[in-house]
Formats: C-alpha cells, structure tokens, sequence
C-alpha cells in the first residue's frame, strides 16, 4: 500500500525560492512544490529528500538509502556537470562550473569532461533504477540535462547502452521539456536563481496528478497479480 511520496533531487524539488521556503537545512523544504501539492490532494505524507545545489550521485545516494516500498518516489535528477565530493565525516560538497574556490577552478580547468560526466551520472541513474525495480518501489524519474542522452558528441557504446536503457524510464513535461524549459516555455515567473515559483508548480501538480495516481494503482495491482 502507497501511503507517503517520497522526492529527491536538487534545489527545484526542495523548492528553493518558493515562498515559504527559507533554504536552510535540509528539513526545511517547501510545502508549495507540485509534488507536495500532489501528496496533499492525495492525502498521502510527504517527506522531501532534496537539497539545493547537489548532483546526481548524491540524488543516487539519498534515494537508495531512504526509498521504501510504501512509497512513491519521485525523482528529479540534477545537472550532469556537477560533482559531488565526500569530505571529513561524510559531508559532501557539490563543485559546479561556476564556482570560484581553488578546487572547482582545478577540477573543471584539469579534470573535468563530458564524456566522464555521462559515464557517471548513467551509471548512478542506472543504478538506482535497478534498484528500485528490484525492491519493487515504484518511481517516477524527470531531468533537468537532456545533454545526459545526447548521441552526437562525446559518446562511446557503453554511454550509448545505457542511455538505451534508461530512455524509457525518463517521463518529461509537455513537448517533451525539463520543468525549467516547460516553465519558460509558458512564461512562468521565476527567480533570479533560475527557480519556476508558485504558479509554476501549482500547473506542474494539475499535470502530474494523472501520472501519480496511474503509478500508484499500477503498483497496487501488481501487488494484487
């Protein structure tokens, strides 16, 4: 039985910016997203796993280690150039391009690559699906990078494999967008962060609403198989 949804993912599951959001720690998360909006029409406890300014090994990280089969878990993957490090006492620190201190100067400068990028966040994503689907939880992935599955450029057959893989998985709002496009697209207001606000995620949570109840009954009835 699916009484809870559970999310995971970056700054815009969180719900930096909304306004009831004041961005500090990570229990502090936003009741006005479109997935808490969802839990409360559908009666179900909502817990957010997000954080703001993290990548997909930590999302990865988070939904293995907290996912439970009562549960619908929804997850919203972040950018693939950012890079999570753990530090002292299992902190982790998330290094993105735009970052000015010496170690994000040095990795992006000396070590850093696409291909590397699509390498590893496939395999996290990968991963936690399999994951999932063994523990039989039911999920529902969206992105914010659709360069995770472009096939021009800096690609090799393991990269192609695994995107074959995972393209099913993936859902996308209308027109095939990330929320941040699809936001843009209808001229949602937003932050000065990039983060769609309150009108955009109320819309989200009409269009999601569906989607939700179809998983958690096929869920149910699967169960009942």
């Amino acid at each position: 039985m699916i009484d809870s949804i559970k999310t995971f993912g970056d700054s815009f599951m969180y719900g930096s910016d909304l306004s009831d959001c004041d961005g500090t720690g990570m229990d502090n998360w936003s009741q006005l997203t479109w997935p808490a909006l969802i839990a409360k029409d559908l009666d179900l406890t909502y817990d957010c796993f997000a954080q703001g300014a993290r990548g997909n090994q930590f999302i990865a990280e988070w939904v293995i280690g907290q996912a439970t089969n009562n549960s619908l878990v929804i997850i919203n993957w972040s950018w693939i150039d950012r890079f999570d490090v753990h530090i002292v006492k299992g902190k982790v620190t998330t290094l993105m391009p735009g970052d000015d201190n010496t170690t994000a100067l040095t990795y992006y400068k000396n070590l850093h690559s696409e291909l590397n990028d699509k390498i590893r966040n496939l395999m996290f994503i990968h991963s936690t699906h399999c994951y999932l689907k063994n523990h039989n939880i039911p999920f529902i992935s969206t992105l914010m990078d659709k360069l995770l599955f472009d096939t021009q450029w800096n690609t090799n057959p393991m990269i192609i494999r695994l995107q074959e893989q995972l393209q099913d998985d993936i859902v996308y709002f209308p027109d095939n967008q990330t929320f941040l496009e699809w936001s843009r697209a209808n001229s949602y207001p937003e932050s000065d962060n990039w983060h769609p606000l309150e009108q955009a995620h109320q819309v989200a949570a009409d269009i999601w609403l569906p989607i939700y109840k179809k998983a958690i009954n096929t869920h149910i009835n699967n169960l009942k198989d």
